[in-house]
């Protein structure tokens, strides 16, 4: 499993949650997006809310394709994630979205969070600065315990990494595709 969590997190609420559940998304005719926690109009309305500029925390779980995840699997891994990331906050506290994507051929599990403590109003980041020696604990112990792949696996690491050119032309095949009148 890897964790990854998204450099966005300004700007209405209605992009991230939308592309979270939209099954119209290119691959997702044959596996549309499930909801398995969280309310998509909650998340986006309490993002709306947020008056600063740092509005939600996003990001994703992600397994190898050969890897086959249970509900009970998930349900356990988003509970300790949950633990981890709302350390010392009750239920009515926070909001989180968590949706599974199988689309792109492998499993999915992506998170909406708003940055924001339910019953202050106060900022609250899930992810801030550092995160990953926080959420490492967490993956690892997954990993090893579920022999899931891991990102640290020097087996798994790559003679050559994808270059800039590459992953720029990815970005705007998402864009043409995402924002057709765009680069016009």
């Amino acid at each position: 499993m890897l964790m990854k969590i998204f450099p966005h997190g300004t700007g209405e609420g209605d992009k991230p949650s939308r592309y979270l559940v939209r099954p119209d998304y290119p691959g997702r005719d044959t596996a549309p997006p499930q909801v398995l926690r969280g309310d998509p109009a909650m998340t986006r309305a309490l993002v709306d809310s947020i008056e600063r500029r740092w509005k939600f925390t996003s990001g994703v779980l992600s397994w190898h394709p050969d890897e086959k995840i249970s509900e009970a699997q998930e349900e356990e891994v988003m509970d300790a994630f949950e633990r981890v990331a709302f350390a010392g906050q009750e239920a009515d506290q926070r909001n989180i979205l968590w949706v599974r994507h199988t689309h792109a051929g492998h499993h999915e599990l992506h998170f909406l969070i708003p940055r924001l403590e339910l019953s202050s109003g106060k900022d609250f980041n899930a992810c801030p600065p550092g995160w990953q020696k926080d959420f490492a604990v967490f993956r690892d112990l997954f990993n090893w315990r579920e022999g899931w792949a891991r990102p640290d696996d020097p087996a798994r690491a790559r003679d050559e990494l994808p270059k800039k050119a590459d992953l720029f032309k990815a970005r705007m095949a998402w864009v043409r595709l995402e924002f057709p009148n765009a680069l016009k």
